[in-house]
């Protein structure tokens, strides 16, 4: 059952609005920039679509490094899915990468206002990613399962929209970026090995938004699993 108290809600009618087809198109140019770029740098290894139905749709993702971004560029790009990634406000101020992020329209929240921000954008006909450990994880807490500890954001926003969840799970960044770095370290004769492996979680119930939000992450877990295992991270 859903989290008590809460009418549920009814995403059949679908969205409101639906994204304009040229900010997609735009969107998805964009990331494809990306891909070819670092198909110079990585090797990517991505599985195919999840089968979702068309429509907004929450994707959410494992977070240890940066690069995630880069990795989640190739995979949208790939996918053909124009789908906005949430990033943490103060990144837009940095050289190079605010302009990237703009360009990838990825979407700036800060606090408290994040989920009423990714609310919007769903609404508005967008899928967004969202990372539910909320912040880069340095590799001491998820060394031992794969992934760091989980906010409940991302399970209240299954629950207060009725849409359906995908669990990605990704591999390798951390080498290409690894944590506390400034940039991404290069090596032009010997790419890195990405993975992502994601899992359809479909629309969630639960009875309050942590439960939501460790359904989300049992499926995250086992998508980082194999993800790990096709990068070598682990057997």
């Amino acid at each position: 059952m859903r989290a008590t108290g809460n009418p549920a809600p009814d995403p059949m009618n679908g969205p409101a609005d639906t994204p304009d087809p040229s900010e997609e198109e735009a969107v998805l140019r964009a990331m494809h920039r990306v891909r070819l770029i670092m198909s110079l740098i990585a090797r990517s290894d991505i599985g195919p679509p999840p089968e979702v139905k068309p429509g907004p749709a929450i994707y959410a993702a494992n977070h240890r490094s940066l690069a995630d971004l880069l990795l989640a560029s190739i995979t949208f790009s790939s996918w053909r899915r124009p789908i906005r990634p949430l990033v943490a406000a103060p990144y837009f101020d940095k050289p190079g990468l605010g302009p990237l992020l703009r360009r990838l329209r990825c979407i700036p929240v800060e606090g408290a206002g994040a989920l009423a921000l990714a609310t919007a954008e769903l609404e508005a006909g967008w899928s967004i990613a969202i990372m539910p450990e909320g912040r880069i994880v340095p590799p001491g807490d998820w060394a031992a399962t794969g992934v760091g500890r989980a906010h409940p954001g991302v399970g209240r926003l299954a629950l207060d929209t009725g849409l359906p969840v995908v669990a990605s799970g990704a591999s390798g960044t951390e080498r290409l970026w690894p944590y506390g770095a400034a940039a991404p370290r290069i090596r032009p004769w010997r790419r890195y090995p990405l993975a992502l492996r994601s899992e359809v979680v479909g629309v969630v119930e639960a009875r309050s938004s942590r439960d939501a939000t460790a359904m989300v992450m049992t499926a995250l877990t086992r998508c980082v699993r194999r993800a790990d295992a096709a990068t070598g991270l682990r057997t």
